[in-house]
């Protein structure tokens, strides 16, 4: 009979320990699950931003003469993931006929070398290029396309200036 009494506290044991690790087994899946936050969408906290261009400083007009005229174009980049993400300003030109320049793309620097790019102040964001038109330059509405790319090949949003050389 003390036999079967043991084996009854035995069992009555494991069934309550069972029992136990079974609510605390539920307990841990439904903390696990019912803190979970929900979102509707990923966020990738890596993600790129392209490059912005604005400030586009260049003249609408061009008057020729007999000298080779010299003028400074400049426009201002930024890229909130820092501007050493930049990798190149540029911008292309079309001839009066709408055809593009054979130089394309021009890049444009902010290296603060004046004399050879036209930037006055190196890393200040501003980029600067100096054009070049000789005399014999062919008179017409020239199109000039202006963007920047960052390291991870995103193109900013694009500035369209046009030039009229008399």
């Amino acid at each position: 009979m003390e036999q079967n009494q043991t084996k009854t506290k035995i069992k009555t044991f494991y069934l309550k320990f069972y029992s136990i690790i079974k609510i605390f087994v539920l307990l841990i899946l439904f903390l696990l699950t019912s803190c979970e936050k929900k979102y509707d969408k990923v966020i990738d906290p890596i993600q790129n931003k392209p490059p912005i261009i604005s400030n586009l400083i260049a003249p609408d007009t061009l008057n020729l003469s007999t000298d080779t005229l010299k003028i400074i174009i400049s426009i201002r980049a930024i890229d909130y993931d820092g501007k050493e993400d930049i990798q190149s300003v540029f911008f292309n030109s079309y001839l009066p006929d709408g055809s593009p320049s054979r130089s394309n793309p021009i890049l444009m620097y902010d290296d603060g070398n004046l004399i050879v790019n036209g930037d006055q102040i190196a890393n200040d964001g501003i980029y600067s290029r100096i054009i070049i038109l000789p005399p014999n330059t062919t008179k017409g509405k020239y199109r000039f396309e202006f963007q920047a790319i960052d390291k991870k090949n995103a193109r900013s949003n694009i500035i369209n200036h046009f030039i009229v050389v008399k």
